[in-house]
């Protein structure tokens, strides 16, 4: 099963997101998404989101973790903070440009909480300094990112030879994708073997178009 993620960003307020919601909803009432559907909204709307996911077996996913453990740490959130909430974190975003040894801090914050990582790369011969066992990884370079609305997507048949990279070095395991992932891609991208699906950022604050590119994927 593939992995559709809803990286909301920094975008949409109560109101919006509780309008997102009820219309994806509406869109996706008696259907088999034959995905795992995570939702990964501002921190303040965590627990809405997570509420409505556990009515409609989707997965609620934070946008970051703190790489401290606990403690005097101001406007940090932690990983033993978010667990009722998230069982999923995405870690390392391309957009936050950290450190890798940040990153490996906050992956294993997660992996100490129960939560799964969603730990990402953007070179793609560095998907081994950031793996773990019980990670999972997303590959995403960074000139690929959309930004303004505006798509910058990479070519398929590049995205394809990596995946091929991906199966040789990583013994089978699937990564997910990221990069301006919209619904004109994403049938190219779900015929990719091995890809495990899609980390999707603008394309996913419309309710119609998320669920486009999942039915895609199924």
């Amino acid at each position: 099963m593939r992995y559709i993620i809803a990286n909301w960003k920094m975008n949409m307020n109560k109101e919006q997101v509780n309008s997102w919601l009820n219309e994806f909803s509406k869109l996706t009432s008696g259907k088999d998404l034959k995905s795992k559907v995570l939702l990964a909204p501002s921190f303040p709307y965590l627990e809405m989101v997570n509420d409505f996911c556990r009515e409609n077996a989707y997965f609620c996913c934070a946008q970051n973790v703190s790489l401290f453990e606990k403690g005097a740490h101001t406007g940090y959130v932690g990983a033993f903070q978010i667990k009722d909430l998230c069982p999923y974190s995405i870690i390392g975003h391309s957009e936050r440009n950290e450190e890798t040894e940040a990153v490996i801090k906050k992956r294993d914050a997660c992996l100490q909480e129960g939560i799964t990582p969603i730990v990402c790369f953007t070179q793609k011969e560095d998907w081994s300094k950031k793996q773990a066992q019980g990670a999972l990884l997303a590959w995403e370079d960074p000139s690929n990112i959309s930004q303004g609305g505006v798509y910058r997507e990479k070519d398929p048949q590049e995205i394809e030879g990596a995946y091929k990279y991906f199966a040789q070095e990583t013994a089978g395991s699937s990564i997910i994708y990221g990069g301006s992932v919209h619904r004109g891609n994403a049938p190219a991208l779900a015929k990719i073997p091995n890809l495990g699906g899609a980390l999707i950022g603008n394309a996913s604050l419309d309710p119609q178009h998320f669920l486009d590119i999942i039915s895609a994927f199924a």
